[in-house]
């Protein structure tokens, strides 16, 4: 795949449910479409949910609130690491990797080729958000650009494509974008 992507720019787009097949290695394996998380609710906190604050006692201690946030809609996802890591190899089984050094044309190029397959999504791109599922920093959630802070070594920089209409179980994309020989390099172990 990695000699494809450095001579051809032939790369995959894989729908997020794709990532929770139970078949995929620890690295790869993660609900891209839920993310649970629990937060501490103070008496405060409690107040402005409830309908009946007359009834919320004045010494309630801090109440913890499970959560499972939900993407909405299954969506496609292109993920990259921003680094080199000896783990990286290992945790995916990989023997090669293309370095990409020119990261802004790469990325017009995915952007520019990417538009026939995806005419009626939304795009969006950025680091991943890693979250501590037991002390999220804000309620709010992205979960397209989140994930569990335990894959937070990979260092993840995410294209998403969201579509307009809700859907489920979408086909991976084949993308060419060209070849990356000029700004990239293909190292293979």
């Amino acid at each position: 795949h990695m000699t494809s992507l450095y001579e051809r720019g032939e790369l995959r787009v894989q729908a997020a449910s794709y990532y929770a097949t139970p078949d995929h290695n620890g690295a790869v394996r993660d609900d891209e479409l839920f993310l649970p998380l629990s937060l501490s609710l103070t008496r405060d906190d409690v107040l402005k949910f409830v309908l009946n604050p007359q009834d919320v006692p004045e010494d309630l201690k801090d109440h913890r609130l499970d959560i499972n946030y939900d993407a909405g809609t299954d969506y496609w996802l292109y993920c990259l690491t921003t680094t080199v890591e000896p783990r990286l190899f290992v945790d995916f089984q990989a023997d090669a990797c293309v370095i990409i050094h020119d990261k802004n044309r790469f990325r017009e190029l995915l952007i520019q080729q990417s538009t026939a397959g995806f005419s009626d999504a939304t795009f969006q791109e950025g680091n991943a958000v890693y979250v501590d599922p037991l002390l999220p920093k804000a309620a709010a959630i992205d979960v397209p650009m989140s994930k569990h802070f335990r894959y937070e070594y990979q260092k993840e920089y995410r294209f998403i494509w969201k579509p307009r209409k809700l859907a489920s179980g979408l086909p991976y994309i084949d993308i060419a974008v060209g070849s990356l020989e000029s700004i990239a390099e293909l190292v293979v172990l």
